[in-house]
């Protein structure tokens, strides 16, 4: 049985997701983890975060492919992790809901989507065993997001196949919290910088290297760059 309040309804739910992961944030002072090998590294690191507000982590009871729970009650916080190789993690997270939130789900509502927080085919290149997944609007999971995820998978070679953990990036964060990212032929710099003001305010990031990193990011997404040393 969840030691989590049911949730009133699924706008419920990600205002939980939202306000957990903006605290996770604040706390390690970096982004959290979105990818790993071990769910052991989520439980003990960021030590600034880990010290203070400990996890722990469970299977999900009935799940359809590797799915585990994420909690930390300190920050009421609880986050679904899922198998790269899970072909049914929207069913799992259907699961997750129901199991957790006691909401009662047959389907996840349609203008929501549940989207991996790394990007699934990079995780399968780098063969990291587990994602964090969360919900998004539907229309910003599969449209705004898009292009610099398609770019960064495309045009990445793979260097580093030792599976270390992955932080959540701008571009992703972006995606996440609703703002456009900057495509190819359209830099948004309006956008960036309404997120990287959102980014400092909320999440307690330095602005200046939040748009730094998106630029960055934007870049690298657009050219080979993984192929260099």
């Amino acid at each position: 049985m969840s030691s989590h309040a049911p949730a009133k309804d699924i706008y419920d739910v990600i205002r939980r997701e939202q306000d957990a992961l903006a605290a996770e944030t604040r706390i390690a002072n970096c982004p959290p983890y979105v990818a790993v090998n071990n769910l052991d590294d989520v439980l003990r690191t960021p030590t600034m975060l880990r010290v203070k507000h400990p996890a722990l982590c469970r299977e999900l009871s009935g799940s359809k492919g590797v799915a585990y729970i994420v909690d930390c009650p300190s920050l009421d916080s609880t986050a679904l992790w899922v198998g790269t190789d899970n072909d049914k993690y929207r069913d799992d997270y259907r699961t997750f809901l129901n199991a957790v939130y006691r909401l009662n789900l047959t389907g996840i509502p349609k203008p929501y989507d549940v989207d991996h927080l790394y990007n699934r085919a990079r995780g399968q290149n780098y063969k990291l065993q587990f994602l964090r997944v969360a919900l998004v609007s539907h229309s910003v999971n599969r449209s705004h997001g898009a292009g610099p995820e398609k770019d960064v998978t495309t045009n990445e070679a793979l260097r580093d196949s030792r599976g270390r953990p992955k932080l959540m990036d701008e571009i992703a964060s972006m995606k996440y919290w609703g703002f456009l990212p900057p495509l190819r032929d359209d830099p948004r710099d309006s956008e960036i910088s309404a997120y990287a003001t959102f980014a400092a305010a909320k999440l307690g990031l330095d602005p200046k290297q939040v748009r730094e990193s998106v630029v960055y990011l934007r870049d690298k997404a657009s050219t080979p760059w993984a192929a260099k040393p």
